[in-house]
């Protein structure tokens, strides 16, 4: 007696947020032990598993296999992820404090001016304007909290990374990212590794029309308003630009973070710089030391507001700089290189458009050969 069909249990991929295509994989009991992938896993049985077990199978016959590993502890671009995967950070290669740690000077020195000039008002002056003006310390805490949180989501979320060929092969999820943007980034066929020829061969004509374009180094068709960023050697979504004062690209999913970290920067500089002034200069009238220390204090309060006045007033340019911006619905790249719009293209808003999901799941199990490229378990 035959026995009847098994369900299919693949069926149509839901798209919940923020990562539709998580394949959940127990961890292995032992080093000899392999994660089984589950049985719902968005792409199995698709052209793109297909390519993926044949590429596994190629890597397999030319190097060893690895033991099994999430992907952000084999990220293959200059990415750095910390607290177990959740934290997303740039590349730190163009000036960095110690390599591979995630930091570099310029994003250290952009939290000093932060942090010192604040530090001295909430050890020194708040006492003094809680007594006699205390709206301004209730303002000063309110705009460092929303400061330091918006400095925090701008450094450590993704700003709309678009995963490299590796790993959307590794992770299987070509169909999911074909319904979330609205086409295959893998293209058509496979690559040949000749600029010339994947360019013209890969993308398809009516893409093609539309700005869509090759990238070379992640072998990846990108939409007309992404690059791709040297720094984090990624290709990013509505690219911006890549800011080392806060260690990270600047793109779609990180924009508004961006604009809210500048934002409250500079009206925390407004606040805190005048009153530091006020303190030292006028404010401290009952000090019995005031007539002795005045030469010294006026000095040291006049270098110390001119070191971080000058900052303040460069990120207020910035700021002023990005408002116009974001009146052209335009991105730094696009308005620095001088780009045409494309008919339609410039209609979506660089400040109030949705961020959309994450493009990539940091936590799929993948494997590493010895040669370095990533398949999946």
């Amino acid at each position: 007696m035959m026995e009847p069909p098994a369900p299919d249990l693949v069926g149509n991929p839901s798209l919940p947020e923020p990562l539709p295509w998580r394949r959940e994989v127990p961890v292995p009991s032992s080093p000899d032990a392999s994660p089984v992938a589950s049985p719902t896993a968005v792409g199995r049985g698709s052209e793109s598993g297909a390519a993926a077990r044949s590429s596994s199978a190629s890597s397999s016959s030319s190097g060893r296999l690895g033991e099994p590993r999430r992907l952000y502890k084999v990220w293959p671009s200059k990415n750095t992820f910390r607290c177990g995967g959740a934290l997303v950070m740039g590349g730190e290669e163009e000036c960095p404090v110690i390599r591979g740690t995630g930091w570099s000077w310029a994003n250290c020195f952009n939290w000093t001016c932060i942090l010192v000039p604040s530090g001295i008002f909430f050890t020194v002056a708040l006492p003094y304007f809680w007594k006699n003006f205390v709206g301004i310390p209730l303002a000063v805490i309110s705009l460092f909290a929303t400061t330091v949180s918006f400095l925090c989501l701008t450094c450590c979320s993704d700003p709309g990374i678009i995963p490299r060929r590796s790993v959307i092969l590794a992770t299987d999820c070509t169909e999911t990212l074909t319904e979330v943007l609205g086409y295959n980034p893998l293209g058509i066929g496979q690559p040949v590794h000749k600029r010339n020829v994947d360019c013209e061969r890969m993308v398809p004509v009516e893409l093609a029309g539309r700005g869509y374009v090759w990238c070379h180094t992640c072998e990846i068709i990108r939409p007309p308003r992404a690059s791709h960023c040297a720094e984090c050697d990624n290709c990013v979504l509505r690219f911006d630009h890549h800011c080392p004062f806060v260690n990270n690209c600047v793109g779609q999913r990180n924009y508004r973070f961006f604009i809210g970290f500048t934002t409250s920067v500079c009206c925390l500089a407004i606040t805190v710089l005048p009153s530091l002034a006020w303190f030292f200069l006028a404010g401290s009238s009952d000090s019995a030391m005031k007539s002795e220390l005045m030469p010294e204090v006026r000095i040291i309060v006049i270098v110390l507001a001119a070191l971080a006045a000058l900052p303040a007033l460069l990120l207020a340019g910035l700021w002023v700089y990005h408002l116009y911006l974001i009146s052209q619905g335009k991105t730094t790249k696009e308005h620095l290189k001088g780009r045409k719009p494309i008919q339609g293209l410039m209609d979506e808003p660089t400040l109030c458009a949705p961020r959309g999901p994450q493009l990539f799941d940091q936590f799929a199990w993948v494997r590493k050969t010895d040669a370095g490229k990533l398949i999946p378990v």
